[in-house]
């Protein structure tokens, strides 16, 4: 039997079991807000990883992660060497900081997602 933290707990995708441990991407989240704006950069795979998830886990809409404007197609035109000098940084990192700060302590994937569940 494995140990969770009072703040961890598990859901499942499929036949695949997860879990979620909001102290850790706490952690994450605090990490990257810290960064530099070129450590967070040279970190932009994790950063996009923690939003890709993150996005998930808030049930975030298209239009904030994926539109020209969403937080993860910002991420990617940091990635991208030829788009980065057509981003604003900093806009960039507010707009990060005001989605994600707010990390639910528990995760409940069928009040959020009941068609993956088969609620």
């Amino acid at each position: 039997m494995s140990f969770m933290s009072p703040l961890q707990n598990k859901y499942k995708i499929g036949n695949k079991e997860y879990k979620y441990n909001p102290s850790l991407l706490r952690m994450h989240y605090e990490e990257f807000t810290d960064m530099s704006d070129v450590d967070f950069i040279q970190s932009i795979s994790r950063v996009l990883h923690f939003a890709c998830f993150m996005s998930f886990v808030k049930n975030l809409s298209h239009i904030d992660t994926l539109s020209d404007q969403g937080i993860i197609h910002e991420l990617v035109h940091l990635a991208n060497e030829n788009t980065r000098k057509y981003s604003n940084i900093k806009e960039i990192r507010e707009k990060f900081e005001d989605l994600f700060a707010d990390i639910p302590n528990k995760f409940d994937i069928d009040a959020k997602y009941p068609y993956i569940s088969g609620q």
